[in-house]
């Protein structure tokens, strides 16, 4: 029955014994139908979607390993903790701390998954580049589609900040409000290179910012926690008092 329901075309009959060439068209008796455009994203992908950062929970499930990666996932130590975008209004702070590890674990879940952005090259052009976190979360991992891949450390960020662009001028993110046709670039700053992301969306690019900031924080932080612990081990050690010499028992005769 299977046989029966497939057409095969292409094969000769000095073919090679074992090798069949199958040509597979969805087009019934050759007749080629309209061709349709696609008008919605497909549901099935998971890296060429759009990003809110609305941290209203995500539309798809998790797996075990990213929910135990979320769990991992806390707030770097802050001495004030920024307001997120979507907490006009509220003056609890826990409340306003837990919406911001929300957004925060999401934001970076959804990277570490991976997902298209569209950055700003020194040559002043635009490409589509697929960016994923690594499994540690501190390190940002770029590839261009060109068959390079480049990692970059979050513990060598220097700053990160917002710009706008608007009519082919350049002005500060607090310089100039949200209007039709403004382009928001974040950009992170390395020692030795720059990484300029474009949103079209105000909100959508302070988020981004927000939760970059904090991702960074949390790594450099990492970063100072495990070259103190080795000194404070071999500090321990030297303070340590030397223990009494202990002498050997002598049997009484």
């Amino acid at each position: 029955m299977l046989l029966g329901c497939c057409s095969c075309a292409g094969f000769e009959a000095h073919a090679p014994q074992g090798e069949l060439q199958v040509q597979l068209t969805t087009d019934a008796d050759g007749v080629q139908g309209p061709r349709r455009p696609i008008i919605g994203s497909d549901p099935l992908d998971i890296t060429f979607t759009p990003r809110s950062f609305a941290g209203s929970g995500r539309s798809m499930p998790i797996t075990p390993r990213q929910k135990y990666l979320r769990e991992q996932l806390q707030l770097p130590t802050l001495a004030q903790y920024p307001v997120p975008p979507n907490c006009d209004g509220i003056d609890d702070p826990d409340e306003v701390r837990k919406k911001l590890l929300d957004l925060y674990q999401e934001f970076a879940l959804d990277l570490h998954t991976g997902m298209y952005l569209t950055q700003l090259t020194s040559t002043r052009d635009y490409s589509d580049i697929h960016c994923q976190l690594m499994e540690d979360m501190t390190v940002l991992k770029l590839d261009q589609g060109n068959g390079r891949i480049v990692e970059f450390p979050l513990t060598s960020v220097s700053k990160a900040y917002r710009i706008v662009k608007m009519e082919d001028k350049w002005y500060s993110a607090g310089a100039v409000r949200s209007c039709f046709g403004a382009e928001h670039i974040v950009v992170v700053e390395f020692m030795r290179r720059k990484l300029a992301f474009v949103f079209s969306d105000l909100q959508v690019s302070q988020k981004f910012l927000l939760c970059m900031e904090l991702l960074i924080r949390r790594a450099q932080q990492a970063q100072a926690q495990q070259a103190v612990r080795p000194h404070l081990m071999s500090t321990i050690r030297n303070q340590a008092p030397d223990r009494p010499e202990r002498k050997p028992l002598l049997n009484k005769i």
